[in-house]
């Protein structure tokens, strides 16, 4: 009997094209990707392998073994089986021990990198859109440190500045995992579909398979024009329950996107001085990866 796991993995970093990668693979006819219904959305990230971490503070997961293994019952004959959970970089400790234990060592793992600096501010945009970010980027940035010890409810994604210290989570993928294949954003982003075909290479899928490569997925950069829409929106209230009552999952959907359209705006770019700072705080760390991956990031350190 075949085995119906996961042999290559999307690990993060989040904010960096992830979502997108994992929907072009998914449209690929010898690769398997997975997505699950909770509450009615379709949710891409299991994030089983870091369990006993995040489970207390993510909405959305799998946390059960028999679930997990679950999630890939419809593998029929492809070849490439995978997942995606972005925290999987951030925690890679904790991930690395676990792939080991139910996955094994020949697992491949994909990583993708962006600026550390744009990827911070990308992610506060994003956390932004719901309520579990309060604060400006400047505040959060400089209560980093203690924020999750004071509210051990909160996203792992406040973590704007660690989450971007790539150095030590991909030494540690590259020293544990034989295939490894690390993707730079600002080439996802400039040359989509070779990054692609050079990605189904290093699956052993058929590279030349024509995929639609021009639609981009989790995109950010937008907020509410007035701060109580986002409160309206996000968190649970009569109106909502009453829509839920009367309409479809479809038609709400429908009519989110439209209210969004007219009710959100650009988001402000980030202050130059906080890019400025954010370069800097990363520039070392940057250096490392390098050398590690003996690469130019010069641009990365501007």
């Amino acid at each position: 009997m075949k085995n119906k796991l996961p042999n290559f993995l999307i690990v993060g970093a989040a904010k960096s094209g992830t979502s997108s990668l994992h929907n072009y693979l998914n449209q690929h006819p010898e690769v398997f990707m997975p997505s699950y219904k909770k509450e009615g959305m379709k949710v891409k990230e299991p994030r089983f392998l870091i369990k006993d971490l995040v489970q207390h503070k993510l909405h959305n997961g799998i946390w059960d073994w028999e679930e997990y293994k679950s999630l890939f019952n419809d593998v029929k004959d492809e070849r490439s089986i995978g997942e995606s959970t972005v925290l999987y970089l951030y925690y890679y400790e904790h991930a690395i021990d676990n792939i080991k234990k139910y996955l094994g060592e020949n697992v491949k793992v994909i990583i993708m990198l962006r600026n550390p600096a744009d990827r911070a501010f990308s992610a506060y945009t994003h956390v932004s859109r719901s309520v579990k970010e309060q604060l400006s980027f400047e505040e959060a940035l400089d209560i980093e440190h203690e924020r999750l010890e004071l509210d051990p409810t909160l996203t792992p994604m406040v973590m704007y500045k660690d989450m971007g210290l790539y150095y030590n989570m991909v030494k540690a993928y590259l020293d544990n995992f034989e295939n490894v294949h690390v993707i730079m954003y600002e080439n996802f982003k400039s040359d989509t579909a070779k990054v692609v075909e050079k990605t189904l290479e290093f699956l052993g899928v058929d590279s030349k398979v024509s995929l639609d490569t021009g639609s981009k997925h989790n995109v950010g950069g937008k907020s509410w024009k007035i701060p109580f829409l986002k409160h309206f929106f996000m968190k649970d209230n009569l109106v909502k329950k009453l829509f839920r009552m009367v309409f479809s999952f479809s038609l709400r959907k429908k009519a989110r996107i439209f209210l969004e359209s007219i009710l959100k705006q650009k988001s402000k770019p980030i202050n130059k001085k906080t890019r400025e700072n954010l370069v800097m705080f990363f520039k070392q760390d940057v250096r490392k990866l390098e050398q590690l991956l003996q690469i130019n990031l010069k641009h990365w350190k501007e």
